[in-house]
This record gives C-alpha cells, structure tokens and sequence, in this order.
C-alpha cells in the first residue's frame, strides 16, 4: 500500500520527517503546508515534499497520514483547522515536544480521530528548513504517545516510520 502524506509545518522537524518519508518504500504523495511560500520552495527544491500545498485543506484532503510539525503553541490551532477535512482513518501524528497541554487543548475535539504523540528527540544547529537534513532523527529516542487507541495497523505504521528515520521508539 501506498500512504498519501501531508506534513503541516516545513521547519527544522517537518522537512527532516519529509525528507525521510521520501525514501519510504509505501509513500505515495507528500504534500506539504507552510505559512511561508518561499519555505514551500525550498521543501520541494531538497525533496521533502512532492507537492505543494496553498491551504490546510489542500495538504489534508484524502491524506492517509498527517504529521503536524509546526510550534507547540500552534498544534492545537492546527489540528482545529484540518479536523473537517480528516478521513476517519487518517493517522494525525504531532512532532510537538509537549503531550500533556495538547492532549487537554485538542481532547474536545479528538473523537473519532486516530491522534498520536510522534516526538523525535532531535535537533541540529541550522533552524527551519535549511537545516532539515537525512538522518536528523537517527539513533535518537522517538516518544509515541497515542490520544486515542490505535489499531494495530497503525502502530506497525508507527513503528514502520520509526524504523526509517532511525529513532529508537519508547511508548
């Protein structure tokens, strides 16, 4: 199977996790939303997004996979604007730092919605998309913390992932 993927956010994280996602033998489409368009640009010149995407919607819309790589501050928000837009079985993973305040921002709107905590802890020198590189994410510890309870298909997705960027999981 191929997955169709949006990452919202094309910094430091979310253009590394593009980058790695385009090595992924059961990628389809990745298909990427920042605020900045000159950011878009650069994701597509390096490969971490095939597509670009002018709007939430647009990246969101019949995606299998969502990864929300934006502020911890800004989750929340994020995931409020692409819910409507989600399939009941599209996976939503977050690369925020913080659990807890997101599970209490979001927990209202979670019903129905596969959510997990996808944290890589990493980082590199260079910030935002210039600095997202391969490997990034390798050998560090990569803390997935479901919302909702997944099927086991989508841990083994998790775990998939996991396994291609080179983090070591904890749950």
């Amino acid at each position: 199977m191929h997955y169709q993927i949006a990452i919202i956010g094309l910094g430091l994280m979310g253009g590394s996790i593009g980058l790695e996602l385009a090595q992924w033998e059961q990628k389809g489409v990745i298909r990427g939303y920042d605020i900045k368009e000159e950011v878009l640009d650069i994701a597509q010149d390096k490969g971490a997004i095939d597509y670009k995407s002018l709007s939430v919607q647009e990246a969101v819309e019949g995606s299998d996979l969502v990864f929300i790589a934006t502020p911890v501050r800004s989750i929340p928000q994020v995931f409020s604007s692409i819910r409507s837009f989600l399939a009941p079985s599209t996976l939503v993973c977050d690369l925020g730092s913080t659990k807890q305040w997101v599970y209490q921002q979001i927990s209202p709107d979670i019903e129905g919605i596969k959510y997990t905590g996808f944290h890589p802890m990493s980082g590199g020198e260079m910030e935002g998309i210039r600095g997202a590189r391969l490997g990034l994410f390798h050998g560090f510890p990569l803390f997935v913390s479901p919302f909702t309870p997944l099927e086991a298909e989508d841990l083994s997705i998790v775990e998939n992932i996991a396994q291609l960027i080179g983090g070591r999981v904890f749950f």
